[in-house]
């Protein structure tokens, strides 16, 4: 009996480390970004936005060259609570170049979601990068936010 246990267990672990082997690579467990800075930052600023805009810095950590994205984030009030009438979840698709290496800063306008100039910028929270397109034709994909930027405590 301790034998046929014995063969088991080493049959288990033979299958685990088949199963580790066939991993070629961790960088899909690698996030391929960085995403500094996040903010709101009230009035106007030049062709982006007329009185609200949430402002980022995105660097490329990936070896290829990004073609495109989509960001999504919350926002809050300064009392935490959702400064919308309707949903506080923005999701925003972009389309720019940003070559491996390289960094820039980007801009969302959030004119359309608001309903009345707030008077205290609101605050981002859970903003991270849920789709990533490269110039190559492949993807990289958080759908649950797994490389969130969280900033707001619960």
């Amino acid at each position: 009996m301790k034998r046929a246990k014995n063969l088991i267990f080493l049959w288990l672990l033979m299958g685990a480390f088949s199963l580790f082997l066939s991993c070629t690579s961790t960088e899909a467990f690698n996030c391929p970004y960085l995403i500094s800075n996040p903010r709101v930052e009230l009035g106007e600023f030049e062709d982006q936005h007329n009185y609200a805009g949430m402002h980022f810095s995105l660097y490329n950590e990936s070896s290829q060259t990004i073609k495109s994205f989509t960001l999504s984030c919350m926002l809050y009030d300064e009392d935490g609570n959702n400064p919308f009438v309707g949903s506080n979840c923005i999701v925003s698709k972009c389309r720019w170049d940003l070559e491996s290496g390289k960094s820039i800063d980007f801009v969302i306008n959030l004119d359309p979601y608001i309903s009345r100039v707030p008077d205290e910028a609101f605050i981002v929270d859970y903003i991270y990068l849920r789709e990533i397109n490269y110039a190559d034709g492949s993807s990289w994909k958080d759908p649950y936010g797994m490389y969130c930027i969280r900033e707001r405590e619960e």
